[in-house]
């Protein structure tokens, strides 16, 4: 008869079970090494789950570095982005103010139209063998009209006309100017800033697709960052385009090409409403065997 609490996986137990059997046979030898099999499991077990909390454990920590180090990359965007605004309000001229046109009134001349006379003969005695016969008559005189004076004058016969001509003055009105229309004022700071379609992701691939390295610069082995500073209109077409800080003049020529090629932007934004506004925009050359 069998003892009670006998340990199932004991060599006493075993060796009842195959009492009067025979022990060569596979199953007797399988049992006898299912003690070590056992143990060897339990381990490989432990060991797994130990590897598995390293895994977690590393993974955290690599996924916590990755987020501090996206962090720091923006913060230093942010603050190169800042800087550059600064050196553009320093940079940027101040509007100059349109100088007031003042019209003068042109002086009318008007010319002086003077009465034709003729010179009236003075009474004198004289001899009659010396008088010429050029003196008219009475009759004759107040027929014509002709005015007298002590002078022959050429001018005008009419006298109505003398006076209208004196009386009239005409003064020429100046003409209108057209008034160029007011430019609008460009912000340097709005509250949503300018953005490329697609943020700026895209318009990192978008340099990265459509910028080409001069080749004198590869030659010489320049490289560097250009800052090129915009303007962004309302409808977001690009303008008034130059450099902020040029490197060389291949790669400046290089960056001011490739931004006036961008697509139109999304305008910035003041309480909703498009405005024109400022960007300075880093565009980086560097060479791939660096």
């Amino acid at each position: 008869m069998a003892k009670r609490n006998v340990d199932l996986t004991s060599k006493e137990w075993r060796d009842i079970v195959f009492a009067n059997k025979n022990k060569e046979f596979g199953a007797y030898e399988l049992r006898s090494k299912s003690d070590r099999r056992h143990n060897m499991a339990v381990v490989y077990t432990l060991i797994g789950l130990v590897v598995v909390v390293f895994l977690i454990f590393g993974y955290s920590k690599y996924s916590d570095y990755q987020a501090e180090k996206a962090a720091l990359e923006a913060k230093e965007k942010a603050e190169k982005m800042s800087q550059a605004i600064l050196e553009q309000v320093e940079e940027t001229p101040e509007e100059e103010e349109i100088e007031e046109q003042k019209f003068e009134q042109p002086e009318v001349v008007v010319p002086e139209e003077v009465l034709a006379t003729v010179q009236v003969t003075q009474i004198a005695i004289v001899d009659a063998d010396k008088v010429k016969n050029e003196v008219m008559d009475m009759e004759t005189q107040k027929e014509d009209n002709t005015a007298r004076g002590v002078v022959n004058q050429e001018g005008s016969d009419d006298a109505d006309k003398f006076k209208a001509v004196q009386e009239q003055v005409v003064v020429k009105e100046p003409e209108p100017v057209e008034e160029k229309p007011k430019e609008e004022k460009i912000f340097v700071a709005v509250e949503q800033p300018a953005e490329f379609p697609g943020g700026t992701a895209a318009m990192m691939k978008w340099l990265n697709n459509n910028i080409r390295y001069p080749e004198a610069a590869q030659q010489n082995d320049i490289q560097g960052k250009v800052v090129v500073n915009f303007v962004v209109e309302k409808d977001g077409s690009i303008a008034q385009v130059k450099i902020a800080k040029g490197v060389d003049k291949d790669l400046d020529r290089e960056a001011i090409r490739v931004v006036k090629k961008m697509p139109r932007w999304q305008p910035g934004k003041n309480n909703g409403v498009p405005v024109r506004s400022y960007f300075n925009l880093p565009v980086t050359f560097r060479l791939q065997n660096q």
